[in-house]
């Protein structure tokens, strides 16, 4: 059954002695003693539960493979109406995740796709075909795609950021985590903070704020819909605000799958390679 939730105005600040109190009880609850110890890093303790909140979040949502099919509605004060469709398939190992994505609608712009590879310790890589030159291409994932969105903010690369625990409160009627995500040195971005709302129940994320390295929020993501497949939570309709652009877009999944197996080639240059040539 979906789940909706009606968020109230976030109360961003907190007091210091709310602070304090939080982090007490973040150590009761991972089995320290009652007493605080003397020269206790909170800091410590704030990043290692943010780095906790995040990694539950990327376990439950992780699967050897996943396909979707979503519907990408774009709406802007300057521009007409677009909708467009994805097929979405991504597979998930160890070390690797390949995430293939094809744009099925319309039908005038189905030779429309691209396959991420990222891999631990190293940059995301977009591959595209063009097949006016035969040539594949290589981009990072700052490039714009949809609705001005980059395709980091759609694939996630959770990986590039450090995490801390901000704050636990309610959203109406949820309780949720407070996580600030900040860019590490050693990785590039156009998102240099982010901070999101994690559900305590399911640990999905319920909101997700983006911003760049001058402070101002570029994006605002709200999920709006969750349904549990398979015995699985899961995002099923998000609505993003574009800052930069004034476009909204709206995200809904039609289908969800989680196949046991699929045909590998799927995740090879040389089916993005059909797939743009459609």
């Amino acid at each position: 059954m979906d789940k909706d939730i009606r968020r109230p105005p976030i109360d961003r600040s907190i007091s210091l002695i709310g602070a304090l109190l939080l982090l007490l009880g973040l150590l009761v609850a991972t089995g320290c003693k009652h007493e605080t110890p003397a020269g206790t890093d909170f800091t410590a303790v704030r990043h290692e539960r943010g780095t906790q909140i995040v990694a539950e979040y990327l376990k439950r949502d992780a699967a050897p493979y996943r396909k979707n099919r979503v519907r990408m509605t774009i709406t802007s004060p300057t521009e007409p109406l677009k909708i467009y469709e994805l097929e979405i398939w991504r597979k998930q190992t160890e070390g690797e995740t390949l995430t293939q994505t094809h744009v099925v609608q319309p039908a005038d712009e189905s030779d429309l796709a691209a396959l991420c590879i990222e891999r631990k310790g190293e940059p995301t890589v977009s591959v595209t075909y063009v097949s006016s030159t035969d040539q594949f291409r290589e981009t990072g994932t700052n490039k714009m795609f949809f609705g001005g969105l980059t395709a980091q903010e759609l694939l996630g690369e959770w990986d590039k950021y450090d995490y801390s625990l901000l704050a636990e409160k309610d959203l109406g009627s949820v309780k949720v985590y407070e996580v600030e995500g900040t860019l590490k040195p050693t990785a590039e971005s156009v998102i240099a903070k982010t901070r999101t709302l994690f559900r305590a129940d399911t640990y999905l994320p319920a909101e997700m704020h983006l911003f760049d390295s001058g402070g101002q929020e570029v994006r605002t993501f709200q999920v709006k819909t969750y349904r549990n497949v398979a015995g699985r939570d899961a995002i099923w309709l998000t609505e993003i605000e574009n800052h930069l652009r004034s476009t909204k877009i709206t995200i809904e999944t039609l289908s969800l799958e989680f196949p046991g197996k699929a045909d590998d080639a799927i995740f090879s240059r040389e089916r993005l390679k059909q797939l743009s040539r459609k």
